[in-house]
């Protein structure tokens, strides 16, 4: 085990940061090849998990305080670095090469990971709002890199207004919450505002970091850059958006409500926001993707209604919850490991998807379901790699989709969330209807082309791999324990004699 000193804990971002501007420096002087920096970034991913890996999951603060080591943490930090594996992999080696594309779309994706981490372990608001912003920009040019077309072009463009005014609406919201308090770090401010009712303009400024945080995880109503972003950004950055920036979100979302205001009084405040925005992400998730013809726009919006799905554990983990709450299950990490396993299997389903897209775009004349016509015929494997991607998500047993969706339903009926567990039962009911609308192309649909198509063996290879763990942690979810357990959020603890003389002061 590596001595768990700061610099440890900092050494695979730092790692990450560095091995990107290197590569950066190599691509530039050495004229090296797109695919010789992708396996040499491959190679920093591997050593930083390597890193990663030996850390216990102690919770420790470090770096002055500003950041927070324990078990979300280091989760976290080993799920960003299989996502920013999978994506330079795919950029490389699946999709169809960009265009003008040199080594700097593989080694962003890089940086972003690096922020994505810092995030994982943010203890502090400045921390948070420079982690974030290093992954957005990373995003604007990654997202609008295709820069002669013009449907990446307006994705781009949507990305950044809003992604602006997102960032202006967190900075306000610190602004607030530093204002009321006089710090930025989540323990100190949890000491200050122990034993009190939260002031209001606390409140006010939590509702705005909310809405900050809310558009990076596509929460109705911030969720109106996702389809046109998806339809728009090539398949690895898409698939990038679609999980890592979603979990990067999620991530500091729980660090502010379930850890900072995690109070009665704080409760009231946010509990009846994220309820809202969870029924309405379910509702216009899966409803607006019905009508959807076009592959990426229809997965777009089936990524929302996958916000609310999550948004409903991460409600079910506070441990402030009145209600009829059930006496057998009282648990509120049950919700936080619901985010944890919801995540681990859509992570497996959405890669899958896009792996057979990226594949599809480069031989069919689009990716509209008609294009899918007799699939199964021209490519078995795909086919099927599809099929049972949208099955998963779609939560149908024996996939891992299932256990997802089964221990959201647990959490929302064992916490007595019962307005959230009717939703979330009819978003469920409701997806089924698109996700079957593909496979029912690919499989009793007769071929426009009958001309077999061919994949590498490194992509066939990738792609068992994932089936074979969408369905392993579909009839063994036991499976997942070696990585989600104790993947949750340490607490900020107040000792009352120091936060009464916090409070006196």
């Amino acid at each position: 085990m590596i001595p768990n000193t700061y610099v440890a804990y900092l050494a695979p971002e730092v790692l990450l940061t560095i091995w990107a501007m290197g590569l950066l420096l190599a691509e530039a002087f050495l004229s090296l090849s797109p695919r010789v920096v992708a396996w040499w970034a491959l190679g920093g991913i591997a050593v930083a998990a390597i890193i990663t890996l030996s850390l216990d999951s102690t919770s420790t603060l470090f770096w002055g305080g500003v950041s927070k080591w324990d078990g979300a943490a280091k989760f976290f930090h080993l799920f960003f670095l299989v996502v920013a594996a999978l994506v330079i992999w795919m950029g490389e080696d699946v999709q169809e090469p960009v265009p003008h594309g040199g080594g700097e779309f593989v080694v962003l994706p890089l940086f972003t990971t690096a922020g994505l981490m810092f995030l994982a372990s943010a203890n502090d608001f400045i921390l948070l709002f420079i982690a974030l912003e290093l992954v957005t920009i990373s995003f604007y040019i990654l997202v609008a890199y295709q820069r002669r077309s013009i449907v990446a072009l307006e994705a781009g463009v949507k990305y950044l207004i809003l992604g602006g005014l997102s960032s202006a609406f967190l900075v306000m919201g610190v602004a607030y919450i530093f204002g009321l308090t006089g710090c930025t770090r989540f323990d100190l401010i949890a000491m200050r505002l122990y034993l009190q009712p939260l002031p209001p303009g606390v409140a006010f400024g939590l509702l705005l970091v909310i809405t900050g945080i809310g558009f990076k995880i596509a929460m109705v109503p911030f969720q109106s850059w996702a389809p046109d972003v998806y339809e728009g950004a090539p398949n690895s950055i898409t698939a990038f958006l679609s999980v890592g920036s979603k979990a990067g979100g999620l991530i500091i979302l729980m660090r502010v409500v379930l850890g900072l205001f995690n109070s009665q009084s704080a409760a009231a405040v946010w509990i009846p926001v994220l309820s809202i925005g969870a029924i309405a992400s379910l509702l216009l998730g899966n409803l607006a993707a019905i009508p959807q013809r076009n592959l990426k726009r229809m997965l777009g919006y089936s990524s929302i209604g996958h916000t609310g799905f999550i948004l409903v554990a991460v409600i079910g983990a506070a441990t402030v919850l009145t209600g009829h709450v059930s006496p057998l299950n009282n648990d509120a990490q049950t919700g936080q490991i619901a985010v944890s396993v919801y995540l681990v299997s859509y992570l497996l389903a959405t890669f899958t998807a896009f792996i057979v897209l990226a594949v599809l775009e480069r031989r069919l004349p689009g990716l509209e379901i008609h294009h899918l016509a007799g699939l199964s015929q021209r490519s078995p494997l795909l086919a099927a790699a599809f099929a049972l991607s949208l099955v998963s998500l779609a939560g149908v047993p024996p996939l891992s989709g299932f256990i997802a969706k089964m221990m959201v339903v647990l959490v929302a009926w064992n916490r007595g969330l019962y307005t959230l567990l009717f939703f979330t039962i009819f978003a469920a009911v409701a997806a089924l209807y698109y996700y079957l609308g593909p496979i029912k192309a690919m499989y009793w649909s007769e071929p426009l082309d009958e001309t077999p198509i061919r994949i590498n063996r490194t992509t066939s290879g990738v792609l068992y791999v994932l089936i074979f763990l969408l369905i392993l942690t579909g009839f063994w979810a036991n499976s997942m324990a070696p990585l989600i357990n104790g993947a949750t959020l340490a607490q900020n603890s107040a000792p009352a004699a120091t936060a009464v003389a916090l409070v006196q002061h």
